[in-house]
């Protein structure tokens, strides 16, 4: 395995980088066209396209961003009892995520070599992945020099 690949939303890399001492949470995957070895919901192309497509159409009821939105303010709560942040710094996430605009969430492709990754991506269990052959991996503390953005969408 020479890569992985995670779609993330504009928005919440930027309030990791901000908020969270640059240390990013991430979904991944092996390869970033899944060409049905990982079921839609875990295809980081899918994903890409599904919230690039509800961006640029200015999608009010898009699902993606509903649960991007959802998650940001999840991961504040927890960050929050974890004590990387303190409550000022969670009501400025929680401002954030609530009033944050389409374009806020465009998609960012996440490569990842995964030799710089080996030793904390961790894979998903059976429990919780899409799919129970599916290859999927977590990383919970990924790091700026561990990976790099593709900013396809350029609005």
């Amino acid at each position: 395995m020479k890569a992985l690949y995670s779609v993330n939303t504009w928005i919440a890399f930027k309030i990791a980088e901000v908020y969270y001492h640059n240390t990013h949470y991430v979904w991944c995957a092996p390869f970033f066209n899944a060409n049905g070895a990982n079921p839609p919901s875990s295809d980081p192309s899918r994903i890409y396209n599904i919230i690039a497509e509800d961006v640029l159409g200015k999608d009010k009821h898009s699902s993606k961003i509903s649960q991007n939105r959802a998650g940001l303010i999840k991961g504040a709560d927890i960050k929050l009892q974890e004590g990387v942040i303190n409550k000022e710094q969670h009501k400025e996430i929680l401002e954030i995520a609530n009033n944050a605009e389409f374009l806020d969430f465009r998609p960012l492709v996440y490569v990842i070599p995964y030799s710089l990754v080996k030793d904390v991506a961790k894979p998903a269990s059976i429990k919780i992945k899409a799919n129970y052959f599916s290859k999927e991996f977590i990383i919970e503390t990924l790091k700026p020099e561990q990976f790099d953005i593709l900013d396809l969408l350029k609005i």
